[in-house]
Order: structure tokens, then C-alpha cells, then sequence
């Protein structure tokens, strides 16, 4: 018994260091990839890529479906992993269609170059790989084996990162190195796959009582895949506005400040992601105090990590920064907080929604959504027409608090209503 215990500590110990590692460098890859584009291209090269990732991200929601959390919190196993993976077929060749028509539209209507479209183009087919990828990380997540997911996700990124960074001092061209990190995403992604089903043997068969069919699954998780992709809509409208109004340095130098932004959110997922399978059993078992409790304990945490990240980009986050891009962000400083404060109010939101799909509560989140989807919509074109970056600025966190406030209330009203049907 005591072995046991000792080699389940070891995996959830494991699963922490690794999520964590993959998390951090899967976060910061355009970072990492911009860092260099600034020194071997030219800022525009940089505000086009920035476009482009923001782009093909808001279609990788797409693909993702906003499911993950709810497989890994699946583990009665209602629907099997060919279901999963069956659907998992369906919302990226929706991601590939839908991204394409985007495309199509804002390059009549924003006048894009043929290279800035191909550049788009060829970032929504790299972040494909990302979708497939995801789906199997659920799977092993699913059966409390974070850790696999971790290292799979830890070996691809640093492959194809390793390989945009060599093609991109080579050719100085993004098409072609966005195509090569394609090439090399793709080939690592399905090595591992095959050496992870040799040696551990998953993802295992389905339970017996699992549903096959992947239109239920699809059904269920539509109101977290229009949350999620409205999410990361509201996150990126200043960019679409900026790309609107301003130009592709504008464009670059918001993306720089804004970089910080997801590192709170980096942060926040080190602290609840392993949590969810542990919280899902909470709930199911209807520990609701423990499960209040535990839950509330994240959310003072990740208060904590906005409050520093706030401060060490008060102090540090210009010269940085800065230096990181090869590039003067000295009157962008108040900017740069603001953001870093919205994306702290963004990892209250994203802890919130993850707490709703645990208690299978997601069919709510929408409205929500729709609503701050909207005001984003009208308020990112005004304000970035009439105050340039600063507009940006101020919508980003207006966006963020509402969002945020908005889910806090909700969360904690289902959670007390299940503790007095409890009671």
C-alpha cells in the first residue's frame, strides 16, 4: 500500500514539473520566435506574425472545442476516446474552413499581401497540430497522467520552435519557416504518439459503457467551445482593431507589451490544472465544501500572482522587454500594466469557466460571452481609432474585469445552491 501511494505521489509530482515546463514554453513560443524575428527580419516582419498567431489561436479554439477540460473531468468515462477523437476530426476541418473564409474576408477588406495571407494561411495549419495533439494530452490527463502529456507537449514544442528559429535565420522568410515548423511538428507529434502507445499503452480502450458516437459529445461541449472561442475573440479584438486602424509596427509593439499579459495566465494554469481531475472527483462524490474551499484557495493564489506580476512589470517590465525585442517600448510602460492587469482578471475568468464545466454547468456560460463579445466588438473600434495603443489598452481590461466579475458571481451561486441541496 505504502509502494502504491509512494509511486501515485511520484506521477502527480511528475505531472506538476512537466505540465508546468510544457505549459511555460507552449505559452511562450511566440515570445521565444519574436525575439529573433526582430533581429533577423523587420518590425513588420514581427506585427505580421503577431496577426497571424493571434488569427490562427482564435481558430484553434476552433479546433479545440473548448472540450479539454471536460474530458479530463470525464472520468466516469461517459464518452469514450473514439468519440473524443472522432470529434476531434470534425471541429479541425472546421478550423481549416472557417479560418480560410476569415482569411479570405479580411484580406479583401484589409487589402492583406499575398505574403501576410499565406503567412496566416500556413500559421492556422501549424496550430492544427496543436488541436490533434490536445485531444490525446485530455486522454492521458484523463487517466491521471499528466506527466505523459507534459513531455509529449514539452519534446513538440521545443522541435518546432527549434525548427521556425533555423528557417527564419535562413531564409528570412515566415512562409517558409512556418511550413517548416509544420513539417517537424507534425513528424514529432505522431513519434511520440507511437512511442507513448507502445510503452504505456494509451490512450486504452474505451469502458464498455462508454457512448461512441461523437454528435452527443459535440452537443454538450457547444456552449464551452462558444465560450472559449468568444474568450479568446474578446482577448484579441484590440489586435484586429489595431490591424484595422493602425499599421504592422503599431501592431508589433502592442504584441510586445502585450506578451506579459499571458504569463499571469501561465501561471495560474500551473496552480489549477492538475486540480481538475481532483476537483471533479469533489464534486461527483458532492464534497461541495471541499470543493468550495479548495477552489477558493486558487483563486487567492492566482490574486497573488497578478499583484506581482503587476508590480514586476511596473519595475521591470520596459527595460526587459525592451531588450527582448531589440526595440524602444519606453512610452508604452502604463500600457503594459494595464494589460498585465486585465490578464489577470483573463486567469480569473478562464479558473471560473473551468470551475463551471466541472460541475457541468457550461451550458451557462454563453450569454455571458456573447454579451462581452459584443461590447468588445464596439468598443476595441472606437477606442483604438480615437487613442491608438491606449485605446487598446482600456478595452483589454474593461473586457477582462467584466468577464471576470460576471463568472466569480455565477460560480458561487451554483456552488452555494448545491450546498444547500445538499443540506
Amino acid at each position: 500500500m505504502q509502494e502504491k501511494r509512494s509511486s501515485a505521489d511520484n506521477v502527480m509530482r511528475s505531472a506538476y514539473i512537466w505540465n508546468s515546463i510544457g505549459s511555460l514554453i507552449n505559452a511562450f513560443q511566440s515570445v521565444i520566435i519574436l525575439v529573433f524575428l526582430t533581429r533577423v527580419c523587420s518590425l513588420e516582419d514581427a506585427g505580421i506574425f503577431t496577426l497571424a498567431f493571434a488569427n490562427a489561436n482564435l481558430f484553434l479554439n476552433m479546433g479545440k472545442y473548448g472540450m479539454r477540460n471536460y474530458q479530463a473531468s470525464d472520468v466516469a468515462q461517459r464518452y469514450g476516446f473514439k468519440a473524443y477523437r472522432a470529434s476531434r476530426a470534425v471541429t479541425c476541418a472546421l478550423m481549416i474552413a472557417c479560418g480560410s473564409v476569415h482569411l479570405v474576408f479580411s484580406a479583401i477588406s484589409n487589402s492583406y499581401s499575398l505574403y501576410k495571407s499565406l503567412c496566416i494561411l500556413a500559421m492556422i495549419a501549424l496550430k492544427v497540430i496543436d488541436a490533434v495533439e490536445d485531444v490525446y494530452d485530455g486522454a492521458f490527463q484523463q487517466v491521471g497522467r499528466l506527466d505523459i502529456s507534459g513531455k509529449q507537449m514539452t519534446l513538440r514544442m521545443c522541435c518546432m520552435i527549434a525548427s521556425f528559429v533555423v528557417a527564419a535565420i535562413v531564409t528570412k522568410n515566415l512562409v517558409v519557416s512556418t511550413l517548416a515548423a509544420f513539417v517537424v511538428s507534425l513528424t514529432v507529434l505522431v513519434g511520440s504518439l507511437v512511442f507513448i502507445k507502445a510503452k504505456h499503452g494509451l490512450p486504452g480502450r474505451d469502458a464498455a459503457t462508454s457512448i461512441a458516437t461523437p454528435w452527443g459529445l459535440l452537443r454538450d461541449c457547444l456552449p464551452l467551445f462558444i465560450s472559449t472561442f468568444l474568450l479568446f475573440y474578446i482577448g484579441n479584438a484590440p489586435k484586429y482593431a489595431i490591424d484595422t486602424y493602425l499599421s504592422d509596427v503599431a501592431q508589433a509593439q502592442y504584441g510586445f507589451i502585450a506578451m506579459p499579459v499571458f504569463v499571469v495566465s501561465l501561471l495560474a494554469q500551473f496552480v489549477y490544472m492538475p486540480l481538475v481531475e481532483p476537483l471533479s472527483s469533489m464534486w461527483a462524490n458532492h464534497e461541495i465544501d471541499g470543493f468550495i474551499k479548495t477552489f477558493t484557495k486558487q483563486v487567492g493564489i492566482v490574486g497573488l500572482i497578478t499583484l506581482v506580476c503587476v508590480a514586476g512589470s511596473w519595475l521591470l517590465g520596459v527595460p526587459v522587454l525592451s531588450a527582448f525585442y531589440n526595440t524602444d517600448l519606453a512610452p508604452f510602460k502604463l500600457d503594459l500594466c494595464i494589460l498585465v492587469f486585465g490578464g489577470g482578471f483573463l486567469a480569473f475568468a478562464t479558473l471560473f469557466t473551468m470551475g463551471l464545466t466541472v460541475m457541468r454547468q457550461q451550458d451557462k456560460l454563453t450569454p455571458g460571452y456573447v454579451v462581452v463579445a459584443i461590447v468588445a466588438l464596439i468598443i476595441s473600434n472606437r477606442l483604438v481609432q480615437s487613442m491608438g495603443i491606449r485605446g487598446a489598452s482600456y478595452a483589454y481590461i474593461v473586457c477582462m474585469v467584466t468577464l471576470a466579475l460576471w463568472y466569480c458571481l455565477m460560480f458561487y451561486r451554483y456552488c452555494l445552491a448545491a450546498r444547500k441541496d445538499r443540506n
